[in-house]
């Protein structure tokens, strides 16, 4: 199984791009299952990160003993360490790890465009969007590829990772 791997601070684009990228190759034919490891931490009290990675790992078994070759995961992967743990936990034999970025700004304007303006924890998430936006690039050092997703939709987003997804036998 291949891991893809896509990660980035809060508003980047993770979910959608990840989206967009499992309907084109379920469009092309191609087998793959999405993971969302932040939605996999949303609960009230939301859950620590090693009971996520432990769904992830759940999950990533199960998708591989049915033959699934490529899971996509998305997760918010703070650090090298964080990034060892997702890794483990998927278990797959290949990754690709991608990292998404936009302006702090464009960052902060996703979040207030799809969170609910009354919600608690909207200031909290403003602030660890931008702490990441700027920690992510020393803090997560082996990333084989980042892409900006300033001004860009996220079907082009997916189609530049799709392009980097090794295809044919043994791939």
């Amino acid at each position: 199984m291949l891991a893809l791997v896509i990660t980035g601070p809060p508003g980047a684009g993770k979910s959608e791009v990840a989206a967009a990228l499992h309907d084109s190759l379920g469009d092309a034919g191609e087998d793959a299952a999405l993971v969302e490891v932040d939605e996999l931490e949303r609960s009230r009290p939301p859950i620590d990160r090693e009971r996520s990675l432990g769904h992830l790992r759940m999950l990533a078994d199960s998708y591989r003993e049915i033959g699934t070759p490529l899971l996509i995961i998305t997760a918010t992967l703070e650090d090298d360490a964080h990034r060892e743990a997702a890794l483990a936990a998927a278990g797959a034999e290949r990754t690709l790890l991608v990292r998404l970025e936009a302006d702090p700004e464009t960052l902060r304007d996703r979040i207030l465009a799809r969170e609910p303006p009354g919600w608690e924890g909207l200031p909290e998430l403003l602030n660890v969007s931008r702490a990441l936006a700027s920690s992510m690039p020393e803090a997560l050092r082996r990333v084989d590829l980042v892409l900006s997703t300033e001004g860009e939709q996220p079907g082009a987003v997916a189609e530049r990772i799709g392009a980097e997804l090794p295809r044919g036998p043994g791939a």
